[in-house]
């Protein structure tokens, strides 16, 4: 009944297709099809495939700070955590808050949508961020090796008395940064139950 009332008096255009009267209409959901991703030492999944509807949502919640995309977003990372038994992992390990992004924004995308997705799916866990050990730039133009580099040895994690943990991420493009959580988690003496990212962009120069 709120959200009919919000999107009288509020009315918006779909991000997807440019129809009112919301952020995303229902025509334009997301629909997820979990898959396995290789080349990673631990269980690695994800949900959709970082272009067309996807990209555009994906996009519009981070770039835009259309923070209504938020919901349907985390609905999918909540199936991605469904997908797997957690009943033995102890949090959820998100990235190390980029400084720029974070102003840029006022919000952190990893953390808030595993947060929303873990309230949708009802399982009690805490997310936990990484901490900044050094700064690195925004990821976006740089090649496969430039990520692998600006990410290595960036993150730590400073909680104690962890035993595995399930790693998060909002998008995925050649996996430096997942290995890059990996190794921060692996290095505090907690092992990696499984991996889980929203979505996969499948190329990379």
């Amino acid at each position: 009944m709120l959200e009919a009332l919000i999107d009288f008096v509020f009315p918006a255009r779909c991000i997807v297709c440019d129809h009112r009267p919301k952020q995303l209409c229902g025509e334009c959901q997301l629909e997820p099809r979990i898959t396995a991703v290789p080349g990673f030492s631990f269980p690695t999944f994800t949900a959709l495939e970082l272009e067309g509807a996807a990209e555009k949502v994906i996009a519009g919640y981070k770039d835009q700070q259309l923070t209504a995309l938020e919901k349907p977003l985390a609905m999918v990372a909540a199936k991605l955590f469904l997908h797997r038994d957690l009943g033995r992992v102890d949090a959820v390990v998100t990235p190390a808050r980029n400084s720029r992004n974070y102003r840029k924004r006022g919000f952190d995308p990893a953390q808030n949508l595993a947060k929303r997705a873990l309230r949708i799916a009802e399982i009690p866990i805490p997310v936990l961020p990484l901490a900044n050990s050094r700064s690195r730039h925004d990821q976006r133009s740089l090649s496969k090796a430039q990520r692998a580099e600006n990410v290595h040895e960036t993150m730590t994690l400073k909680v104690i008395g962890l035993s595995k943990v399930l790693l998060f991420d909002d998008v995925m493009t050649t996996g430096a940064t997942i290995r890059e959580l990996a190794r921060a988690c692996e290095q505090a003496g907690v092992a990696v139950a499984f991996c889980c990212v929203l979505a996969q962009r499948n190329s990379v120069n």
